[in-house]
């Protein structure tokens, strides 16, 4: 029976750089595996052959400085270098590795995917605490599937921040939205119907005045006005006919006052955020006009978009290939199978959450731009399925694919974007003619830019 593996740790007030250097004699390099957390750090000390040697426990941010001294002081009184292993949790280790990194220790990334799947590999016990992270982290970074760890250059740290600020805005935007949404399939669904609250302003600006249909019938003459001013003068008299009747006619429940207060209230702040939401995209806008690694992909997915690719990605030009820039999105499938048995492909989800949900976007306005994609989306077999979501992140792994492309030069044409020969001959002369009309054969079929 194979020995019991024991983790123990002590504070970092009971441990020296003395006991540390003794303990790692003869090493050519110390390894520090550090476990990050939100206050409970945990680090283990070992030498060049992944082992560990001492387990050290210490409390963030408060014991965070006499941490980073004791690893430089061990490496001094071993005059060896130093090499600091961490896993990529959030923003918890950032003050650490920049402390680190301020030292001369060279800091190295490990997935944290990659130590939860070595957990029952290294001792047969699929638990994973702490301390055992430690010890796995330095056996990994030994088997050389670690990586150094690169500081982002300024530029993009600040597309990363101007994205940021966008999505502070753009979350509660949504979540006012839905709740609105509901309030009026319950109070007034008819509006719903003759007004898009998620795409136009002046829904809600006529909510925030008039929240109730008795209220709009009640003061028609400024309920136009409203409408008027929200929408700058291009709210069609017809629709404003129809915003009138569905008042007039609506099967809604009855308001009370307090609902009354509620739905303004959501319609009001709702406005204030896309509001914020226009001034953020104005500056967003500016910089991806300035930023060079955005020109190129910025007429195909709108220039909001490319920013935020740019931002969480890097420029997508320095990918190798279309396959590794779908890896980065997480949008590269995976599969189960054994046997006869093959289970569901899915997508990794791996990367940033944030760039797939734009993406999604941008394939959305391609679907609705462009009738040659539309064409294959919809002869896709999760669409004629009624699973339309899995069409969709089809389109999102072809749109990828080709932007890879567009960043390094080519011009985007969506007849090389999908397989015609799927396509039945119906759809196909229907989604080519459109683009037959047009005599600049670079631009066939190009989706419009937006933003």
């Amino acid at each position: 029976m194979a020995k019991k593996i024991q983790y123990r740790a002590i504070s970092i007030d009971r441990l020296t750089s003395e006991m540390l250097a003794t303990s790692l004699a003869g090493t050519s390099k110390v390894v520090v595996a550090i476990d990050v957390a939100k206050t409970k750090m945990m680090a283990g000390f070992g030498r060049e052959d992944g082992s560990t040697t001492r387990l050290v426990k210490f409390n963030s941010p408060l014991e965070t400085r006499a941490f980073v001294d004791l690893v430089v002081a061990t490496g001094k009184a071993l005059s060896v270098p130093v090499e600091a292993l961490m896993e990529p949790t959030g923003t918890y280790g950032d003050a650490l590795r920049l402390l680190l990194l301020s030292q001369g220790v060279s800091v190295f990334m490990l997935s944290p995917k990659r130590v939860h799947d070595a957990a029952e590999v290294f001792d047969g016990v699929p638990s994973l605490h702490d301390a055992k992270a430690c010890v796995v982290i330095a056996r990994l970074h030994q088997q050389a599937v670690s990586r150094r760890y690169v500081e982002p250059n300024a530029q993009r740290v600040r597309l990363r921040a101007l994205v940021q600020h966008r999505e502070l805005y753009d979350k509660p935007l949504r979540l006012h939205l839905n709740h609105l949404e509901g309030l009026l399939s319950r109070h007034w669904p008819e509006l719903l119907v003759v007004l898009d609250v998620w795409r136009r302003k002046t829904p809600l600006a006529l909510l925030a005045a008039h929240p109730c249909p008795v209220d709009v019938l009640e003061h028609a003459t400024h309920a136009i006005e409203v409408m008027r001013l929200a929408s700058r003068n291009t709210m069609k008299d017809e629709q404003m006919r129809q915003v009138f009747e569905s008042a007039a006619q609506s099967v809604g429940v009855p308001m009370t006052e307090e609902v009354r207060q509620v739905l303004r209230i959501t319609a009001c702040e709702a406005l204030r955020l896309r509001n914020a939401i226009d001034g953020v995209d104005r500056v967003l806008e500016k910089a991806a006009q300035e930023t060079e690694a955005t020109r190129t992909i910025a007429p195909v997915v709108g220039r909001v978009t490319s920013l935020v690719l740019v931002a969480h990605l890097g420029p997508l030009s320095d990918y190798e290939s279309a396959a590794a820039l779908e890896k980065a999105c997480g949008l590269n499938l995976k599969i189960k199978s054994s046997g006869n048995y093959v289970g569901r492909l899915a997508i990794t989800k791996r990367g940033s959450g944030v760039v797939r949900r734009y993406l999604f976007l941008a394939a959305l306005r391609l679907i609705r731009d462009d009738a040659l994609v539309a064409a294959w989306f919809r002869s896709r077999a999760g669409y004629r399925g009624g699973n339309k979501l899995i069409a969709i992140v089809a389109v999102m792994r072809k749109l990828v694919r080709a932007l890879w492309h567009v960043a390094r030069g080519s011009v985007f044409d969506s007849s090389k974007l999908v397989d015609q020969r799927a396509l039945p001959k119906q759809e196909l002369v229907a989604a080519i003619a459109p683009c037959q009309t047009s005599h600049d054969s670079s631009a066939l079929c190009e989706p419009s830019a937006v933003l």
